[in-house]
Parts: C-alpha cells; sequence; structure tokens
C-alpha cells in the first residue's frame, strides 16, 4: 500500500495550471491521479473501465 495520495498531489500541484478554460484545468487534477497511479499503462487502464474519465483523458490530450 502506498502512502502517496495521487488526488492531493494532483490538486496541489495542478489546480491553478492555466489552460485556456477551468474545464480544462478540472479535467487535468481529475486525469492526472489516475495516470499517475498507472505508471507505463496505457491511458484506457489507468481509467480502468470508467468510460466518462477515459473520454475526459482523450479530450484532455486533443
Amino acid at each position: 500500500m502506498s502512502i502517496f495520495n495521487s488526488e492531493k498531489w494532483a490538486k496541489d500541484h495542478f489546480q491553478h495550471a492555466n489552460l485556456g478554460d477551468p474545464h480544462r484545468t478540472e479535467r487535468f487534477v481529475n486525469t492526472a491521479p489516475n495516470m499517475a497511479g498507472s505508471n507505463g499503462k496505457s491511458i484506457a487502464r489507468a481509467c480502468r473501465g470508467h468510460e466518462a474519465q477515459l473520454e475526459g483523458a482523450y479530450r484532455l490530450i486533443d
């Protein structure tokens, strides 16, 4: 079990990111923990079958 809290980490580091739209920043803060906790895995595996999270991650990248 890891003591690393990826949700807190993402919020602390990225909540003030200026991505041109507040929704993009929110999407980034919500996507980062999945990616941080799934190092080396595909985006689909990092989202663990959650379709909305997967769609959000792809929209962020787009």
